[in-house]
């Protein structure tokens, strides 16, 4: 499943309960890939995914960034600084948070048919 359009991102984003923290442009997440470890999304992650993480540092969007993902979801209520968010922006990069756990999310992604 792709989430290209504004009615599949509205979908994303009643899936997992997710607050848009950057303006919602069109992001074309075209899979997800959940990890905490910057390095294993450094190596392993492919342009355009859903990264699903609990930091909230600078430097998840500037993984985000050299990786071309799309979107950041994070998770447990967790949100960046307002500097964070603001360099996402510039940067064209989705910032989500929902108050679910990182499993509840993965699950409800999974089922959704993300990979």
């Amino acid at each position: 499943m792709k989430f290209k359009s504004a009615n599949g991102l509205q979908s994303l984003l009643a899936l997992v309960q997710a607050s848009p923290l950057t303006s919602p442009a069109e992001a074309g997440i075209t899979g997800c890939y959940i990890s905490d470890l910057l390095s294993d999304v450094l190596a392993n992650a492919r342009p355009g995914v859903l990264w699903v993480t609990i930091h909230t540092h600078r430097n998840v969007v500037s993984v985000a960034s050299m990786k071309d993902i799309a979107a950041v979801l994070f998770t447990c209520g967790r949100k960046p600084e307002a500097a964070i968010i603001a360099e996402a922006a510039r940067e064209n990069i989705l910032l989500l948070n929902t108050p679910l756990t990182t499993y509840e999310a993965a699950g409800k992604l999974w089922e959704s048919g993300l990979r």
